[in-house]
């Protein structure tokens, strides 16, 4: 893993059907907070086409140092808390490094 570089994450959220409404206000109000970071250079909440029942957040930082000073803020550490309730299983997360 490289410190120095650009981390992307790609981020797979499976929302409780009976709550997506819910889940997708609060991961919306925590993508706005986000890209509002220094070292975000991008965020986006996408729904793979064949998949209407899962949703991607496709991420960028400017290092992970810039991605961990993102994971302390309490918008994040508390909106994580509560989306626990509105997802069906906890989230998938992969880190990746540019080639």
């Amino acid at each position: 893993m490289s410190d120095d570089g650009p981390l992307f994450l790609v981020v797979t959220i499976k929302p409780r059907v009976d709550r997506m409404a819910e889940a997708e206000a609060q991961l919306q109000s925590m993508r706005r907070n986000t890209l509002k970071e220094p070292g975000c250079v991008f965020m986006h909440l996408v729904q793979p086409q064949d998949d209407p029942g899962s949703w991607v957040m496709l991420e960028m930082f400017r290092s992970r140092a810039a991605w961990d000073e993102h994971m302390r803020q309490p918008y994040n550490t508390e909106g994580n808390k509560i989306l626990e309730d509105l997802l069906r299983e906890p989230s998938e997360l992969r880190l990746f490094d540019e080639k």
